[in-house]
């Protein structure tokens, strides 16, 4: 009808020959024709406009009102979270005070002079900020690398110096100024080990694990199980290829479980060199008639239980629920290699932002949130085991959420969320969907919309399986886990190696789906219609395999993210751990 309307003419709006209303002319002006085109177009402007608003808009907004009834996501709740993000985003500060502590003292091995001074530096600093600080002591063990070495010894271009890092508990070789010669026999997997070994072959050799690197989780074992396989055929010392996806030269260091040979990492390239010039001898023994040989020299020592560390503890106290406690952290420790910006001050310093941030708050959350900086995580993990020991459930105190960073700061992506033993269901034990679906609604309804944390919805995810390293204690005791998630700095690797392109995309979760296509579950009787759901939005995945181009190696510096990176990853840490303090559910 509308169409028919606006394409009729009725004469008594024509003009006639004679000026006379009614008669009809064959020459209508132009005017009159645009006119009823311009007419045409604003009602169909109307219609569209009309039908968008009401298939689009009105379900997004009912939507928010549907998560805010359902989960009781209070008014004052966006206002606060709005407050904390602009906090945030404001300044530089945890970027800058990391970059000054690790510029001051740098590496911070466990039993180090470095690691207490770090310490000590963070807690001037935290009084400053008027928050309320605490320490309490761990029992440490001490490994020194000192002096180490691997040469190549080439028939042809002599002595070849080699990129190694020892690694953690290794013992030094038997002469620690002079080192071992020996040849070397290279293996991929734990059947090759064995198939060599029985045959006699390995017994006096150096074994030399080159495996490419897939994921950390698959990988991981030959470094930290290398040397004691080695040694039960008689090996004299175990080198492992550096452990991650992309190689300049930087070998990974990392802890190997103690052994009777000395076992280092050994970077990508060089094993590669070594592999290569093996086969070429056992190709072409004639033209190539000697095996591979190489000198390793290292010197490290340790001495276990010897040193005092200290795990760090502020803290905001709840107005309603104080006995009730959100734990938030990361580990201040770190290698002897870098200055230990992502792994893990980093981790660290978004949580004391998080705290910092909530504080200014008119109100603290309902809940007492509290930050701990773990000590000794890269070697025992002892200190969160101090930690959890020492904060046991009581009728005054008990911990209801553990949140953890420690997979890098980059551009956030979200958490990752185990619920704890209180939300199983009491029939199959399986894990109970109320808490996750909670946090799935937060995440929509909260940051969802927003576009200021560096993409549309950064930060909103909600994926399985939060538990770390530092958290595993309190996580044990059925307490619900949570570990911030960053985007992965790489969606492929500048290598256009097919091993690293491999690494970047094979990790896979419990189900065997690729991480990347996780899919958000559907919230129980609701169509959802949120602009920011879709993955296609941008290329970001959660962190896999490009935060191992800086773990455990020289790599790991100030340089491997921005100022802004750490201001926007700071303020989803803030949102998501206010989320949990400011609610009154059991996660």
């Amino acid at each position: 009808m509308l169409s028919q309307t606006l394409n009729e003419k009725p004469e008594s709006l024509l003009p006639t020959a004679a000026g006379t209303p009614g008669v009809a002319t064959n020459h209508a002006p132009n005017a009159i024709d645009s006119r009823t085109r311009f007419l045409r177009g604003i009602l169909w402007t109307c219609l569209i406009g009309f039908t968008l608003y009401y298939l689009v808009l009105v379900p997004i907004d009912n939507e928010k009102d549907y998560l805010r009834e359902k989960y009781h996501f209070e008014k004052h709740m966006q206002a606060d979270i709005d407050q904390l993000v602009a906090g945030s985003l404001e300044s530089s500060i945890v970027w800058d005070r990391l970059a000054e502590m690790t510029d001051l003292y740098g590496a911070r091995l466990v039993g180090t002079d470095a690691l207490e001074k770090s310490i000590d530096w963070v807690i001037e600093n935290v009084k400053s900020d008027g928050l309320i600080v605490t320490t309490e002591e761990v029992v440490v063990d001490y490994w020194q690398r000192r002096e180490e070495s691997l040469y190549f010894l080439s028939p042809t271009r002599g002595p070849v110096k080699m990129h190694i890092l020892g690694l953690g508990y290794s013992i030094s070789t038997p002469d620690p100024i002079n080192g071992l010669v020996a040849e070397i026999v290279v293996v991929h997997t734990k059947d090759e080990l064995d198939q060599l070994g029985q045959a006699g072959k390995v017994e006096g050799k150096i074994v030399l694990w080159n495996k490419p690197f897939v994921s950390y989780d698959q990988d991981y074992v030959y470094r930290a199980f290398g040397a004691l396989w080695s040694q039960e055929y008689g090996a004299v010392a175990s080198l492992v290829r550096s452990l991650g996806p992309f190689s300049l030269q930087t070998p990974h260091t990392g802890v190997s479980y103690a052994a009777d040979i000395p076992a280092a990492s050994i970077s990508a390239e060089d094993a590669d060199i070594l592999e290569r010039s093996l086969k070429r001898h056992q190709k072409d023994p004639e033209k190539f008639p000697e095996w591979p040989k190489v000198k390793l020299t290292m010197s490290a020592t340790t001495d276990l239980e010897s040193r005092i560390s200290r795990n760090i503890i502020i803290e905001l106290r709840g107005r309603e629920k104080p006995e009730e406690i959100v734990v938030v952290g990361g580990h201040i420790d770190s290698w002897d290699i870098g200055v230990g910006a992502v792994d893990d001050g980093a981790g660290c310093f978004i949580a004391w932002e998080t705290l910092r941030q909530l504080s200014r708050l008119q109100r603290p959350p309902r809940r007492t949130v509290r930050v701990v900086f773990w000590t000794a995580e890269e070697n025992t993990s002892v200190g969160g085991v101090v930690y959890a020991k020492n904060h046991p459930e009581t009728n005054s105190s008990r911990h209801v959420f553990a949140f953890e960073s420690d997979t890098g700061v980059f551009d956030p992506y979200g958490i990752s969320f185990t619920p704890g033993q209180s939300r199983k269901k009491e029939n199959s034990g399986g894990p109970s969907n109320d808490a996750f679906d909670f946090l799935l609604a937060a995440g929509d309804y909260f940051l969802g919309p927003r576009d200021d944390l560096g993409y549309p919805g950064a930060g909103r995810h909600v994926l399985p399986d939060g538990e770390g390293a530092d958290i595993e204690p309190l996580c044990n005791q059925g307490i619900a886990c949570a570990s911030f998630t960053p985007a992965d700095p790489f969606p492929l690797p500048y290598s256009t190696s097919p091993y690293a392109i491999k690494g970047a995309l094979g990790a896979v979760d419990g189900d065997g789906k690729p991480y990347g296509e996780y899919r958000h579950k559907r919230l129980h009787g609701h169509r959802r219609h949120h602009r920011h759901h879709s993955h296609q939005r941008d290329a970001r995945r959660p962190v896999d395999s490009g935060y191992f181009y800086y773990h455990h190696t020289e790599a790991d510096t100030m340089g491997v993210f921005t100022p802004d990176q750490l201001k926007r990853s700071a303020a989803v840490m803030t949102i998501w751990t206010y989320i949990v303090a400011e609610s009154s559910i059991e996660f």
